[in-house]
């Protein structure tokens, strides 16, 4: 009988042994596996969308914080107002112009997809809803420039 309690014991103890190692591969296998993640994983960014919105509508862009971004990226449908749009940069933005327009964004779907971008003037109403249209197309990656984060 005690030859047998003996050789348990050596056999549990092996058993120990082989867990304990197994279980600082797994740990090492974890962290590995985690370290790839981070560095394939791209840092979200800032960017500013600037499509070409023609002569009549120069100077239309919007930007966007990281999240919302990978929203869209992610294929999301988002619409935002931006922060409102005039002729002359150089004035300033002030909705008590007659010439400032809110812009309005659209996005079906991600990069590549429907984006649109509606122009509204608070002062005037809207004859035709094409009229207001700035942008109607893809989403194109030329059009998005991304912010340096300091």
């Amino acid at each position: 009988m005690a030859a047998d309690l003996k050789r348990i014991e050596q056999a549990l103890a092996q058993i120990n042994e082989t867990l304990q190692r197994q279980s600082e591969d797994l740990r090492y296998l974890r962290e590995q596996v985690q370290n790839i993640v981070q560095a394939t994983m791209a840092n979200p960014v800032s960017v500013v969308i600037d499509p070409d919105c023609g002569y009549g509508w120069f100077g239309v862009r919007i930007q966007l914080d990281a999240d919302t971004w990978s929203r869209i990226k992610a294929g999301e449908h988002i619409k935002i107002r931006g922060k409102g749009w005039v002729p002359d940069e150089d004035v300033g933005i002030d909705e008590e112009d007659d010439l400032f327009h809110w812009d309005h964004w659209e996005f079906n779907g991600g990069v590549a997809k429907p984006m649109k971008v509606t122009m509204i003037c608070p002062h005037k109403e809207v004859g035709h809803l094409e009229d207001s249209i700035a942008y109607e197309g893809p989403l194109l990656l030329n059009y998005v420039y991304e912010l340096k984060v300091p």
